[in-house]
């Protein structure tokens, strides 16, 4: 049997969250197992998702899928702006049929920072609000990656999430932002 085959699904073994108030889309969801189960095939992480870290493993692996999910709607729709603005308009029915990336983005941000409220999720929302020009809205990111900078990360997956970032230009950065 295949390793792929041995992992359990995510999503029906346990909430995201305390609440459970974080609801992804099937594509979302989609996305996230296809991720998590290429990061277990790429490493000896099969004991994580049975010992008293799964839940924190898992949140922090989906966290960044989302993440990287907002980071390229963030690049589509600065590429489709960038295409309007040259005049080439591949598609004529954006206006209507195209989703807003841009929104897109921000949601599936949004939605890494419930799922695993680490600090460094805080600074990259900041960072992706502040190139889409949502200014304010990126000050309080970036304020609320301050307060959580501050604060040791008990969980050691939050740890190691933080511990393999640059967390003082991080800081340097949304100080100046905020």
């Amino acid at each position: 049997m295949s390793a792929v085959l041995q992992i359990p699904v995510v999503f029906e073994e346990e909430h995201l969250t305390a609440e459970d108030s974080i609801h992804l889309t099937p594509a979302e969801k989609e996305e996230c197992e296809t991720f998590l189960r290429s990061v277990i095939q790429s490493g000896d992480y099969e004991h994580l998702l049975k010992g008293s870290l799964a839940g924190s493993f898992k949140r922090g692996v989906i966290s960044a899928c989302m993440l990287g999910r907002a980071r390229r709607f963030s690049l589509q729709a600065a590429s489709r702006t960038a295409d309007e603005s040259f005049g080439r308009r591949i598609h004529e029915e954006w206006d209507i049929n195209e989703p807003d990336l841009a929104e897109m983005a921000y949601l599936a941000a949004e939605k890494a920072c419930d799922i695993f409220p680490v600090s460094i999720n805080f600074y990259d929302f900041g960072c992706l609000l502040q190139e889409q020009g949502r200014h304010g809205k990126a000050r309080m990111a970036f304020k609320e990656f301050l307060r959580r900078a501050n604060v040791r990360e008990i969980d050691p997956i939050a740890r190691a999430a933080v511990s393999r970032r640059d967390i003082a230009s991080a800081i340097e950065h949304a100080r100046q932002s905020v």
